[in-house]
């Protein structure tokens, strides 16, 4: 393995001394790590970050979405900030801050839990009524900053909640954002999640999700990935009991240079679980999309039933797609399946539209929605649905904005 390609002097003595702790002597992944062939950290490397400051946020930007009746909580550069929330979190819900614990995992955990500046957790007990919204915030400031927002959900037995989290930032400024998410869905519990990373062309975003379902549990979530310099959406989750279901689904759209990977492992380890993914992506410009898929079936877990597919649309010649999905099956009584497809825009679909009078933009523009719809579409809560297809319209338009600028 290469050793870290984010140098001493960035995650070193001097960035520990700043924020009081000691610091972290791990290496970050090289590209000969596999799981990293694809999403080299070049770009990255050349940049040196510092702690996050008290930068002057008074406000959450516009264009993260009001959701009706959600409770809210902001995070500035990883830190819970009161005065721009609405903890009224209603029955069943309790938040609560605390230290990060030391987690073994991979090295961007390690590096979250040597530098976050706190946890923000939250308690499910009953069925929440309200939808929390994690709203998180970098900003940089005078110089390039690494921020480590950390959360914690644990929903007990035959609880039920539903999760929206916004990634944002101020625009035209560098920050390095490096989020780690730990989730308990206990049995026969419920967890909806729904994560829009929309970061600016500065940004840099590697998250970390954890998720273990217990028996009975049910997890749904959607990830949306609509710009930065480079993101990663790396998912890992374990059905640890029987008759567990897991429904992962997500979406990029991706223009200029770009980079976006959605890296997910579904580790089947009990049996008559069921898990499904639908992740689907449009790139142009000269961006680059990665999917890497990875069902894990343990050989106790029989009557597993584990699907995935992954299709990309490319806008233009000048983009890159990466695939891998991965079966590793050690059971016999199972159904697995898993499929890949690119391809480009069907010029017959594009004359059926401009043959009923539809310029060519915005039929390129329908026929895109109508392509990503299928993963959209997937998530169960409507107006969540209904606020990720405006995410989407959005880019769409700065897009067209900039093809013609």
């Amino acid at each position: 393995m290469k050793p870290s390609l984010i140098t001493e002097h960035s995650f070193g003595e001097a960035y520990a001394k700043r924020l009081g702790v000691a610091p972290w002597r791990g290496n970050l992944p090289g590209p000969k790590v596999e799981e990293w062939r694809f999403t080299p950290l070049r770009s990255l490397a050349k940049i040196v970050f510092a702690p996050a400051d008290d930068v002057d946020v008074d406000a959450v930007p516009r264009t993260v979405p009001v959701i009706p009746g959600a409770a809210r909580l902001v995070l500035v550069n990883g830190a819970y900030r009161k005065e721009l929330s609405d903890a009224n979190l209603g029955k069943g819900v309790e938040f609560s801050q605390g230290k990060v614990a030391a987690k073994e995992g991979s090295s961007l955990i390690a590096l979250n839990a040597a530098y976050a500046p706190e946890s923000l957790a939250l308690h499910v007990t009953g069925a929440a009524k309200k939808i929390i919204h994690i709203i998180s915030i970098g900003a940089a400031g005078a110089a390039p900053t690494a921020l480590h927002p950390r959360i914690t959900v644990t929903a007990e037995a035959g609880a039920a909640v539903t999760l929206v989290e916004s990634h944002v930032g101020l625009p035209g400024e560098t920050y390095f954002s490096n989020p780690v998410a730990s989730i308990t869905v206990g049995e026969g519990a419920t967890v909806r999640r729904y994560v829009s990373v929309d970061e600016d062309s500065e940004a840099f975003h590697l998250a970390t999700s954890l998720v273990k379902v217990a028996g009975g549990g049910t997890y749904e979530a959607f990830h949306l990935g609509l710009g930065g310099a480079l993101t990663r959406q790396e998912v890992r989750i374990a059905l640890t009991g029987e008759n567990a279901s897991v429904r992962l689904n997500g979406a990029y759209a991706l223009s200029g240079t770009s980079h976006h990977d959605f890296t997910t492992v579904m580790d089947h380890v009990m049996p008559s679980c069921a898990s499904s993914q639908v992740f689907k992506g449009v790139v142009d410009g000269e961006s680059h999309g990665v999917y890497q898929g990875r069902i894990h079936v343990a050989r106790d877990a029989q009557k597993t039933d584990a699907r995935q597919v992954h299709k990309a649309l490319f806008l233009s010649r000048g983009p890159q797609i990466d695939c891998k999905p991965e079966l590793e099956i050690y059971a016999d009584d199972v159904q697995c399946a898993h499929g890949a497809a690119t391809g480009e825009i069907d010029p017959n679909h594009m004359f059926y539209l401009e043959a009923r009078g539809i310029d060519p933009e915005p039929a390129r523009a329908l026929l895109v929605e109508g392509f990503l719809a299928d993963a959209v579409n997937e998530m169960s809560d409507e107006v969540v649905r209904d606020i990720f297809g405006v995410a989407i319209g959005t880019w769409l338009k700065r897009r067209a904005v900039g093809s013609h600028a």
